[in-house]
């Protein structure tokens, strides 16, 4: 017998053997009554007429939503982010491939919209907002290709970094760069500077568009500039200050950032607190990074591995290690590791013990670890220890088992009820693994296990 179900399914190719009059005909009857598709299909004709006929057809829908003061009513807020991402999506990909040049100054435009828009919506989901940093990611794609005249892009650029959006206009700057030449670069950063001179109090983001220009312009006196002392005091600035020193040259200077920024003192501040050392958060790790680069550019090559071992030892870096024992000689490189995996066994934090050696890998003694320590597990680290289970289940089933029940505990105990699915099918792979253990231990079997958690009432 014919199947002929496959020919009902609604598929690109399916439609396609109607024909394309019979198409037609049908999205004519489907647009009647539904402004947005009519709207679509309008916006499909222009851009076969020409690029042109698009642009002028896009701005009008842009100027509407720009327009507009009224709020969008919950039930039309779907349909608002639809035309929305209808409008970004038509130029970045049908008006680009017709003509870059005109889609660059156009997707300004339409970014431009965004504090409007924000004004005019309740965006709990965010959707609006992504839609609109797909617009500035949009940018970067467009700007290499565009030829638009640099100083209406320029102007626009201005525009939007006086009453764009915060934090999407500087970034819109960054990415249009590849469409501004050296004259424009110029002439927009002394514009933006005479705005920030009228200014009583400086606008952030204007400092930050004068950084972006000044990188540009292979300026490095005028990015730091923008920075205050107390500002430049801290770890991450100090890092970004030392990198662009580094750059030109300038090694001394870039040390003395360093030293200046140097984060220490609240790390041992935290660890004194605490009564045991603390993990350096990321800005003190892109510190510490920039410090290393600067000992290796001025010829400081063992202080640098000094600084690798020691960054390593602190907070279990998987990269300062493998920095590290990449530049030592043959042979050394093993008896560092083994070193190192020892260090690491034995670390303070047992969750960032077990992360480091799951990703090194070192599973015989990830599973060591858990046995020793199972009972400073924290089942709420379920990004953690169901990796860390699948990766050591085949050589250690009970290492894995304890993971497992550390999690399926947390979720019972304290009723959270979103990972009660992911609980079951947990207790189920635990279950699975113990005809493969043959000593529990001292820990409860599968039997027992399953028991104590079915005494929990909410579970």
């Amino acid at each position: 017998m014919k199947r002929t179900g496959s020919r009902k399914t609604l598929t690109t190719a399916n439609l396609a053997a109607l024909g394309a009059e019979r198409l037609a005909e049908l999205l004519i009857d489907v647009a009647e009554g539904h402004a947005q598709i009519k709207r679509r299909l309008r916006l499909e004709l222009a851009g076969e007429v020409g690029p042109g006929d698009l642009v002028a057809e896009l701005a009008k829908r842009i100027d509407s939503v720009a327009d507009s003061r009224a709020r969008v009513h919950w039930r039309k807020h779907k349909e608002f982010v639809r035309e929305l991402d209808m409008i970004r999506v038509l130029i970045a990909g049908r008006l680009t491939a017709l003509d870059p040049a005109l889609a660059l100054p156009l997707m300004i435009g339409f970014i431009d919209l965004a504090e409007g828009v924000f004004t005019r919506t309740q965006d709990a989901k965010g959707e609006v907002e992504a839609v609109f940093q797909a617009a500035v990611a949009d940018v970067a794609a467009i700007a290499p290709l565009a030829k638009s005249d640099p100083r209406i892009v320029a102007d626009q650029l201005f525009d939007l970094l006086l009453s764009g959006r915060a934090g999407l206009s500087t970034r819109v700057l960054q990415n249009a760069l590849p469409a501004l030449n050296a004259i424009a670069l110029a002439a927009l950063r002394a514009r933006i500077e005479t705005a920030m001179a009228s200014q009583r109090r400086v606008s952030a983001t204007l400092k930050a568009a004068i950084q972006v220009l000044a990188d540009a312009q292979g300026d490095v006196d005028g990015y730091i500039a923008q920075f205050t002392d107390s500002q430049a005091v801290l770890p991450p600035i100090g890092a970004q200050i030392a990198r662009r020193l580094m750059a030109a040259g300038r090694l001394d200077e870039a040390l003395a950032a360093l030293d200046r920024s140097t984060p220490g003192s609240f790390v041992q501040l935290v660890g004194a607190v605490l009564g045991r050392p603390s993990l350096p958060g990321p800005g003190a790790l892109d510190w510490e990074e920039a410090y290393i680069d600067v000992l290796e550019a001025r010829g400081q090559g063992d202080l640098a591995q000094d600084m690798r071992w020691a960054g390593f030892e602190r907070g279990l870096s998987t990269e300062r290690l493998r920095d590290y024992l990449k530049r030592l000689p043959d042979f050394d490189d093993v008896e560092a590791e083994d070193r190192a995996l020892a260090h690491a066994e034995d670390f303070h934090d047992l969750h960032a013990a077990l992360d480091f050696l799951v990703q090194w890998p070192a599973w015989d003694r990830a599973a060591r670890l858990t046995l020793r320590r199972s009972g400073e597990l924290d089942g709420d680290r379920p990004e953690l220890l169901e990796p860390a289970a699948r990766a050591i289940e085949g050589r250690h089933p009970l290492a894995a088992t304890l993971l497992l029940r550390a999690l399926i505990l947390d979720t019972a105990r304290y009723a959270r009820t979103t990972r009660y699915k992911d609980a079951q099918r947990q207790l189920l792979e635990a279950a699975s693994l113990a005809p493969a253990i043959a000593d529990w231990g001292g820990h409860e079997d599968a039997e027992a296990f399953a028991a104590r958690v079915a005494g929990f009432r909410r579970w």
